[in-house]
């Protein structure tokens, strides 16, 4: 199967997601896809390490991520809000560090699934991010599981996080969408 015939068996929304994904990488070749999809093409991708963005975490349930001054993560509803300013760091490929830059901590899960934010960055701090099928992000522990199951960074309807053990990737509590700050 060539890949003109590859690009027109995909479904709009894959094809569009695609796209996007191009020009995000900014790698447009007109109606070719990423040797990856062609077969296994081993590629160098050092330019993802230490990748810096400021993003602000809006989450699936309509709250911001934030980590206060004294460490305490949730949720808030105030679009000015500094404390959810966050810088999200590219520590591995795939693996990120949440930094928020008013209050100096770095987004982190203990090994019981509780959310809170570190001084030092740590084990704790590293999450895998992941672009789901509905275009929103999600956040799992890169170190810890709960019985064999990742654990996500989530918060409920109430702006309150959720312990790991009890999210799930397809859960929309633990979805959110990285929105550009504006300075």
């Amino acid at each position: 199967m060539d890949t003109d015939t590859l690009c027109l068996s995909l479904s709009p929304p894959a094809r569009l997601l695609l796209l996007l994904l191009i020009a995000v990488i900014g790698v447009f070749r007109p109606c070719h896809l990423p040797s990856s999809c062609a077969g296994r093409h081993v590629r160098s991708y050092n330019h993802l390490q230490g990748d810096v963005r400021w993003r602000k975490l809006f989450s699936f349930t309509k709250y911001f991520l934030k980590i206060e001054k004294n460490g305490k993560v949730s949720g808030t509803k105030k679009e000015n809000c500094p404390y959810s300013i966050l810088e999200i760091t590219s520590v591995e490929i795939g693996v990120v560090a949440v930094k928020a830059i008013n209050s100096n901590y770095y987004l982190a899960m203990n090994k019981k699934g509780k959310l809170y934010g570190s001084k030092e960055f740590n084990n704790d701090c590293k999450l895998k991010e992941r672009i789901e099928e509905n275009g929103y992000n999600t956040y799992a522990s890169f170190n810890w599981q709960h019985n064999g199951r990742q654990m996500y960074v989530a918060l409920n309807g109430k702006g309150a996080p959720r312990r790991g053990q009890k999210t799930r990737r397809k859960n929309t509590s633990a979805h959110f969408l990285p929105m550009v700050v504006h300075s």
